[in-house]
Parts: structure tokens; C-alpha cells; sequence
């Protein structure tokens, strides 16, 4: 775990998670205002949960502030999976995994309509952020929410912008995957690829350049 920066308020951070407490396994959405009125809202969707709640950040999160906390008046962040720090040998046996899925796609949905429906006159900018897991089992069911999430984002094209960070002159890893703040290791996180979804004749939704 780590300290959000010294210019985040955390009595203003919002997070939907299973659960009262702060050790959960489930984290559906986290909320960061930076209090930049008059400035547009940016969406970031990444692979999963780590340790980020109302009380402390982590790396990744904090990556992501460090980018957005001049440009934007608020932050979401969004995961393909809800689960929180998933291990290989954790992540098959975690309870009622297909109802914590479900629930996270359903608040994608439901709070990312509300920002379209708020801020009418402003695309959202949206950035993928998800990378992809190694091992298989996690890698099913990835790839089955990320077809979910991209669904959503399909369907709301015309009310946001969707970019991602390339990596190492490539602006797609394995040509089909966003690559994940982390690797981004100690450069800067910025956004330099412009990205839209287009569903294929087989039904399947594709990122494309």
C-alpha cells in the first residue's frame, strides 16, 4: 500500500467494493475528485483491483493520478475484474466469482451512463488500461469480461474518446491487448494511442487503431 499524494483529499475519495470495511475482495469502481471544476472527467479501465480504497492508494492508482490531477475535475477507475489482488492459486476459488463479474459490468454500465448523461456536451475520455493476465484460468474469464467491457463501450462511442499508453514503440500488446500503467515502469503515463471498438462479423469486439 502506499499514501495517495499530499493533494488528494481522501475524505472526498468514493469507491464501490463488497462490503463496509476496507479488506474486501471485491472492488467495483473507485471515485478520485480533484475539485478542477470546469474541467472534463476521465475514465480509466485497467485489469484489476489492487489495494486503493478511501484511506490509502497504490502504485498503479497513483500513476494514474499523477497524470490526471491537473487536466481533469474527476477520476474513475474501472476494472475488467473486480477482484482485488487476485493470485493464481486464490482467484478459481473465490465465491459467487461469476455474481462479483456481473455486478462489476452492471456498475460500468450504470455509473458510466450517468457521466455520458452529466456531462452532455463533453466527450469522456476513456483510457484502457487492462494489459492481460498470464495464467489461463484468470486469462477465461479476462477475456470474457473484456469482451463485456468493450461491449459498453462499443454502444457509447459516440459520447466518449477511448486512447491507451503504447509501450516500447508498440501500441498494442500481442496486437490485441491495452498495455497496463505498470509497465510503464518510470516514464511518464501518457495517453498516445487513439483507439476505437469495432465488432466483428462474428460478433466478437475488436480494438482498433
Amino acid at each position: 500500500m502506499e499514501a495517495y499524494p499530499e493533494y488528494i483529499d481522501i475524505r472526498k475519495i468514493g469507491i464501490n467494493r463488497t462490503g463496509l470495511t476496507t479488506d474486501e475482495k471485491c472492488r467495483y469502481s473507485l471515485t478520485i475528485d480533484f475539485e478542477n471544476e470546469n474541467k472534463p472527467i476521465l475514465v480509466v479501465i485497467m485489469m484489476n483491483p489492487s489495494h486503493a480504497n478511501e484511506v490509502s492508494s497504490d502504485k498503479t492508482v497513483n500513476i494514474v493520478i499523477d497524470y490526471a490531477h491537473n487536466y481533469f475535475d474527476k477520476l474513475f477507475v474501472f476494472n475488467v475484474l473486480p477482484i482485488v489482488a487476485p493470485s493464481n492459486d486464490k482467484f478459481a476459488n473465490i465465491e459467487n466469482l461469476d455474481f462479483h463479474c456481473k455486478k462489476n459490468i452492471e456498475t460500468l454500465i450504470t455509473e458510466l451512463g450517468y457521466l455520458i448523461e452529466k456531462e452532455k456536451e463533453i466527450k469522456i475520455k476513456v483510457i484502457l488500461a487492462t494489459g492481460s493476465p498470464k495464467d489461463t484460468k484468470i486469462k477465461e474469464v479476462f477475456d470474457r469480461e473484456l469482451q463485456s467491457v468493450y461491449k459498453i463501450l462499443y454502444n457509447n462511442l459516440e459520447s466518449i474518446n477511448i486512447e491507451s499508453v503504447s509501450y516500447k514503440g508498440s501500441k498494442l500488446k500481442n496486437k490485441k491487448y491495452t498495455y497496463h500503467p505498470s509497465r510503464k515502469e518510470n516514464d511518464t503515463f501518457l495517453p498516445d494511442v487513439n483507439l476505437t471498438i469495432i465488432k466483428d462479423p462474428t460478433g466478437k469486439y475488436l480494438l482498433k487503431i
